[in-house]
């Protein structure tokens, strides 16, 4: 999906990465949890910029994903590792910062992973996480349409390779159960923000026509809203 829009809400992805701005202080130990390609979507124009000035203002920057093809052409990281969340290979309050952009729709175990980041956050350590809230519009298409399916529609629709489409779970997408599994994962306190998505399917005019419709929606009750921003510390 990508940034282009008409829509006059602020794109959740910069949000997202001013959230992980405030969280770093130069001596911040930060670990991107199913890191893929890149660090900021391809579709901002100020990526590398924005990439830049965050791994700046770390001590390091590590990334996982369990997609080695993937993971060897993200640039923007200190250490890239082949390895996926719920088998972390740290040692215990390794991080001070765990993010997540837009992956744990595809966790299909969110508990186990999550132990196993509360595991490796050290004691105040921060988690950061992104992903659709399960009632956003295209996150309830996602769900009808059979995995099978999903890169063929999915590459007509956005820039992005077929390889690039993986299968949805959307185990961690609803704010109840979001609460309920960092509870049982050990974490202390959370915070779980609905953000409006901006429109972003104006080259397909029928799906323009559906998906502003349910963002209109949105704006007068916040539960449809197109995604989470979750916040999590441990104690």
């Amino acid at each position: 999906m990508n940034g282009a829009s008409n829509s006059r809400a602020r794109h959740p992805q910069r949000v997202y990465f001013d959230r992980v701005r405030r969280s770093l202080d130069g001596k911040t130990r930060w670990l991107d949890v199913g890191c893929g390609r890149q660090l900021a979507p391809w579709w901002m124009k100020e990526q590398s910029e924005v990439e830049a000035d965050l791994k700046s203002r770390a001590q390091s920057l590590i990334g996982v994903d369990p997609d080695f093809a993937a993971l060897a052409g993200n640039r923007a990281l200190t250490l890239r590792i082949n390895a996926d969340a719920v088998r972390l290979p740290f040692a215990d309050g390794s991080f001070d910062l765990v993010t997540s952009n837009m992956v744990f729709e595809h966790v299909e175990a969110p508990l186990a992973s999550l132990k196993e980041i509360r595991r490796a956050l050290s004691a105040g350590g921060r988690l950061i996480v992104l992903t659709p809230n399960w009632l956003d519009i295209v996150t309830i298409a996602a769900r009808i349409v059979p995995n099978r399916w999903h890169p063929a529609v999915v590459s007509r629709m956005e820039a992005r390779g077929a390889a690039d489409v993986y299968p949805t779970h959307f185990r961690f997408n609803r704010p109840a159960t979001i609460e309920k599994i960092l509870r049982e994962a050990g974490f202390g306190k959370w915070s779980v923000e609905s953000l409006e998505h901006p429109d972003v399917y104006a080259h397909a005019p029928v799906v323009a026509r559906v998906e502003a419709a349910w963002h209109r929606l949105a704006r007068k009750w916040p539960a449809l809203r197109g995604v989470l921003l979750i916040e999590a510390e441990v104690d």
